[in-house]
């Protein structure tokens, strides 16, 4: 279905928390994230200064849950890192940190709050957080902004490693709108969720716009059962929409 590289697989969360690399650094499921922050590191040829857009086709497949884990790994890594919710019509990640979603892109953007308003600090070591905000009755007009432009340029200067979380490609278009400001682009992918029509239009739509060093990432790999090249599929944590889809997976 795709000529990108695959950038690694991810294993199934049996933990009871999505913050698996900052909660449970030893684990398996840590270990996993590790290699793909390795495979990354090749794929930018080992700059200093990375940012890195995840999105995936739809609701489910772990793009929240990749975009957290893998800034945590960056930040033990002893690297400024900040971790940015973009999916500004379903703000989530505020809620497994523990944070506020008060203040965000959304409020930076319309002139109500200060960069140092909405940057918050998580409880783990290098991890900073941008929450989405408050919603917006016009999220992908704020996201083509000139302000936003301006607002990626100010924090690549401040921090080592960006990670953009983006709303699926295959409800919204924001996410092509985050794809230029990227050194990466992660599209997710959930062995026996994703639906392989709907990944095949827009990964050929991806190749056909030449999106830089874009790479799939295949999340959810069950290792007791053994369904494909000895890897499973499941996923472990609930994730629900707001567009009229949602999902809930045990």
């Amino acid at each position: 279905h795709t000529r990108l590289p695959i950038v690694g697989h991810v294993l199934h969360n049996s933990h009871n928390t999505n913050l698996v690399a900052a909660i449970y650094p030893k684990s398996s499921l840590t270990e996993s994230i590790r290699a793909v922050r390795t495979n990354l590191h090749f794929i930018t040829q080992g700059s200093d200064k990375v940012t890195i857009c995840v999105s995936s086709s739809t609701v489910g497949e772990g793009k929240s849950f990749t975009s957290m884990n893998l800034a945590s790994i960056y930040a033990q890594f002893d690297r400024k890192t900040l971790l940015i919710g973009y999916d500004l019509r379903k703000p989530k990640l505020y809620q497994d940190l523990g944070l506020s979603n008060d203040f965000g892109i959304t409020s930076y953007l319309i002139g109500r709050a200060t960069l140092d308003q909405i940057i918050q600090k998580t409880p783990f070591d290098n991890l900073d957080i941008i929450t989405a905000g408050p919603i917006p009755p016009n999220p992908t007009e704020l996201i083509s902004t000139t302000k936003n432009d301006e607002l990626i340029d100010r924090l690549k200067e401040m921090y080592d490693y960006i990670v953009l979380d983006t709303p699926p490609i295959g409800l919204v278009t924001d996410a092509y709108l985050l794809m230029k400001y990227a050194d990466v682009t992660i599209m997710v992918v959930r062995q026996n969720y994703t639906h392989k029509k709907m990944f095949n239009a827009i990964i050929t739509d991806i190749e056909t716009r030449e999106i830089k060093n874009a790479v799939v990432l295949v999340n959810d790999v069950n290792l007791e059962k053994s369904t494909y090249g000895g890897y499973g599929y499941g996923y472990g944590y609930g994730y629900g929409y707001g567009y009229g889809y949602g999902a809930s997976h045990g």
